[in-house]
């Protein structure tokens, strides 16, 4: 019996996902092309408070690409997807 390679089936949902929640997020008109964000716009973009992003950067979670103070931290959106999608657990439970 083949053994199922759990990297490249997780490979294969992330970007399923990717794409399916592009096409929507275009159906609904709000389809982020942005490359950047600073703070308050990483964390709309991530649906999170302020507060939220400081405390994952505090706890090393998330690097801000260009660290300053406060307002003037931004982030790329591909560093964002990344830590998001860190967090999803049904790709955890698919590997076990």
């Amino acid at each position: 019996m083949e053994l199922l390679n759990t990297e490249l089936l997780q490979k294969m949902i992330t970007k399923i996902v990717r794409t399916v929640v592009r096409e929507e997020l275009a159906k609904r008109g709000s389809l982020v092309d942005q490359k950047m964000f600073n703070r308050k716009d990483a964390a709309r973009y991530l649906g999170v408070s302020g507060s939220y992003i400081d405390s994952v950067v505090k706890r090393g979670q998330l690097d801000p690409t260009l660290p300053g103070s406060g307002e003037f931290k931004f982030y790329l959106r591909e560093d964002l997807d990344k830590f998001a999608e860190s967090g999803k657990s049904y790709l955890k439970r698919v590997e076990k």
